[in-house]
């Protein structure tokens, strides 16, 4: 037996065990819960596209948590949420993949939604906390790729950001690869990036215009020497 599908194996052994209403199913307009089942994507999954903000918090968990985005004009545009760490909860959040949403333009557009619901039930490993927490909207496709069209997202209970000053990306290569992420002429070398786990990388915003920026991401997988070619389109706007 492989170790995937051992691994399979136990996934769904846990999901069984599960209370039914912490499985990752459909609660209105989005779908959020415990998903144990195997997620597949491109060789380098953008898993975060966020404002480098982090709002202070304490115990118990706050009702409600908060996603704020901006969007320059109306688009459909697909949420989803997930633990950074991938094999703590399991935790997911997303917008319906089976329907169509279009959100605001020209503004900042929020979502909200309950920690009563599955978060607050989860607490045998520690409160997860939006500290946790990875999120991305992606512009016109509900599907990961290589080449990705985002808006930033910022995670907050109660006060969002003022101004966004950085960002930061999480990717999570699905094996060692060597890496360069590029904008605007700045580059950042990573020579080895761990397969399996999330890696992030922060810019620095404060003195860029507002607009669309793009980071080219190149390098080779070190087992092989494929070679990697991504990009992430996303739109600065000062003032969220």
């Amino acid at each position: 037996m492989t170790r995937r599908e051992i691994a399979v194996l136990m996934m769904a052994a846990g999901a069984s065990a599960q209370p039914a209403h912490l499985v990752y199913q459909k609660r209105g307009r989005y779908r959020e819960g415990i998903r144990t089942a195997p997620s597949s994507g491109p060789a380098l999954d953008l898993i975060a596209a966020m404002a480098d903000y982090r709002e202070p918090h304490g115990q118990p968990l706050p009702p409600m948590f908060r996603a704020r985005f901006y969007l320059p004009k109306p688009d459909p545009a697909f949420l989803t949420i997930r633990e950074t760490q991938p094999d703590v909860y399991f935790y997911w959040l997303e917008s319906p993949q089976d329907e169509q949403q279009t959100w605001a333009g020209g503004k900042a557009n929020v979502f909200e939604w309950p920690t009563a619901t599955v978060i607050q039930s989860l607490t045998d490993k520690g409160p997860l906390t939006l500290d946790d927490l990875a999120a991305v909207v992606r512009i016109g496709r509900k599907t990961p790729g290589l080449q990705e069209v985002v808006a930033p997202v910022a995670l907050y209970h109660a006060k969002p950001p003022q101004t966004v000053e950085s960002y930061r990306f999480v990717f999570r290569p699905s094996e060692r690869m060597r890496l360069q992420f590029t904008l605007s002429g700045e580059s950042q070398k990573f020579p080895r990036v761990m397969g399996g786990q999330p890696h992030a990388v922060t810019w620095d915003f404060r003195k860029r215009a507002e607009g669309w920026h793009q980071i080219a991401i190149t390098g080779y997988a070190l087992s092989n020497n494929a070679p990697v070619d991504a990009t992430v389109r996303f739109y600065h706007a000062p003032r969220l």
